[in-house]
């Protein structure tokens, strides 16, 4: 099992510092928000990684702050002061081997837990970046509001006053004589020292939670390289500024820093790596003359008392394992190399082609693509092998025909989809029945005599079993709530039922899992569809404005000449 060291950054958002909570939430959700206290526009920068954004609110909060200009702007406008606290904010990093799906449900459920059940309002939206080398950082932005909501909707304080006693009790005259010395307290304990500690480790845990559930053989550790005791230093924070420049390739300072960071970390590593290999060769080498001295030992009293061995010739330790690996080599072809799509070309595959010569990879839809949320393995379906063998097994030779696939999965999907909800309400109803019935069963003979018996003898029966027939009494009811009209109690007819539902409920499982991942296929070759369209609308605008430019530059030149100049 890997280990993987979280990746949390907590942080306030401040007014002394030119910030804004408007603008916070612009860059998360990449959406257009206007503020009303600065008056200002604020536009992302980026909008191609968002996967989900939503907001989620305490009791008592107004549905109208499900708005998130409307959310933000009240908290802007809440706060008076020129070095106001707006909001504190989160970016963690979240497995990549995750489905969008599985990522929103249980960021969801950590935000609700940790934060909205404390009071506090709560935006956040998941993004999945992709660096130049095509490699994923599934992560998610939440942002957290600093004041209580009030019982009637309005924003509440964030602190209160507090006087200060004596041994007696009593309020303590100030300086000056006219009040009463005070501290201001907090109303809640949101701002403690070892909150940030604590969302760090319930993050992890419940990761590591969902990892183990799913299989993911794949640890988070929420504590410091120091606390582990470990040698190796921690990067730093780039900021959008610097990461924007370090993805178009311009060195930054915090970027060096963060090399040189590497780079030491790397040769910590390399050294740890070697003082194990030679403490281990020391060990072994130890082992070794502690293992000759006692056989030189043996050998040395069996010869004292004559038994040494006879003439038995030494075997090549290690013979018998050798093998023909080293000698075999792999016979090459001389094949000439063949282009990726040399061997079907037809409108989609040219347009992938298009898309790879421009940007070099394909993109990957993530607001409008169901099917796609439901797949984990990301990198294997943006796999351009992967497409290609795809719309050539499907036989997918037109964008046409993509659609025409796309119905027909749909279909595949749904009926897949009402099997399974059938079947899986069938086999709980079955099982529970065979458990209901398989705690009734002991008491069915009781409770049959005791019927069969008529007046005084029924009576007495009753009065010498009468918690049996009670219990009997009590656990018939969930049973023939479960038993439909006219079946009768076959429990081994129930148990054939239930693994011949089971067989055909994971048969339709596979089948849906299938669709999904077609669908997911058709969603990434449509949405690659709108960018090469768009790109080749873009170059057409581009090559129309170089020729009406060159054809001005034309008129201007011929008049130039009539005018003889």
């Amino acid at each position: 099992m890997r280990t993987k060291y979280a990746s949390t950054r907590f942080s306030i958002v401040k007014r002394s510092k030119g910030q804004s909570a408007v603008d916070a939430a612009s860059y998360i959700s990449r959406s257009v928000l206007v503020s009303e206290y600065d008056g200002k526009t604020y536009r992302p920068k980026y909008h191609e990684d968002l996967v989900h954004c939503e907001i989620n609110l305490p009791e008592y909060a107004p549905e109208e702050w499900l708005d998130r200009a409307v959310l933000w702007n009240s908290v802007e406008l809440n706060e008076k002061q020129k070095n106001a606290q707006l909001c504190r904010t989160l970016k963690a990093a979240l497995p990549n081997d995750w489905s969008y799906e599985l990522a929103e449900e249980t960021v969801r459920d950590y935000v609700q837990r940790n934060f909205v059940s404390k009071g506090m309002c709560a935006d956040w939206a998941i993004h999945d970046s992709v660096n130049q080398n095509g490699i994923h950082n599934l992560h998610f932005h939440l942002m957290l509001t600093l004041r209580p909501v009030e019982e009637n909707g309005k924003w509440g304080a964030k602190q209160r006053k507090e006087y200060i006693l004596d041994k007696d009790g009593n309020k303590i005259r100030n300086k000056s004589g006219r009040g009463f010395k005070s501290r201001a307290v907090d109303v809640n304990d949101w701002n403690e020292k070892g909150n940030s500690r604590k969302w760090r480790k319930d993050l992890t845990d419940t990761i590591n939670v969902v990892n183990d559930r799913i299989g993911l053989p794949e640890y988070w550790e929420h504590r410091s390289f120091k606390e582990l005791g470990l040698e190796q230093e921690p990067t730093r924070h780039l900021g959008p500024i610097a990461s924007a420049l370090e993805r178009k390739g311009i060195r930054t300072e915090k970027g060096d820093a963060n090399r040189a960071i590497m780079e030491h970390n790397q040769t910590l590593q390399r050294a740890r790596m070697f003082y194990d290999i030679a403490w281990n060769s020391v060990k072994n080498l130890e082992k070794w003359e502690q293992e000759k001295a006692a056989e030189a030992a043996k050998n040395a009293a069996e010869k004292k008392a004559g038994k040494m061995a006879g003439d038995i010739p030494a075997t090549q330790e290690g013979e018998a394992e050798q093998t023909a690996v080293g000698s075999i080599q792999k016979e090459t072809s001389g094949t000439k190399e063949v282009s990726v799509f040399a061997a079907m070309k037809n409108e989609v595959l040219e347009m992938l082609e298009c898309i790879l010569a421009a940007f070099g990879r394909l993109h990957l839809p993530l607001i409008q693509a169901p099917n796609l949320k439901k797949v984990s393995n990301r990198a294997a379906l943006m796999d351009i092998e992967n497409v290609r063998r795809f719309v050539e097994e499907k036989g997918i030779d037109s964008f046409e025909a993509l659609e025409t696939f796309a119905v027909q999965q749909e279909a595949s999907k749904k009926e897949a989809e009402e099997i399974c909800n059938r079947d899986g309400r069938e086999i709980r109803r079955l099982k529970e029945l065979s458990e209901a019935y398989a705690a009734y069963a002991p008491y069915i003979p009781i409770r049959n005599e005791y019927l069969q018996k008529k007046g005084i003898a029924q009576a007495v029966y009753h009065s010498q079993h009468k918690k049996e027939l009670e219990t009997a009494k009590e656990l018939r009811i969930p049973v023939y709530e479960l038993l439909r009209e006219g079946e009768k109690f076959t429990p081994k007819k129930w148990e054939a039922q239930i693994k011949e539902l089971t067989q055909e409920y994971e048969k339709q499982s596979r089948r849906y899992g299938r669709s999904t991942v077609n669908l997911a296929y058709v969603e990434l070759l449509r949405h690659n569809r709108k960018i090469d369209e768009r790109e080749q609308k873009n170059k057409d605008q581009s090559q129309s404005r170089q020729h009406e430019k060159m054809d001005r530059g034309q008129e201007q030149k011929k008049k130039r000449q009539e005018m003889g100049l």
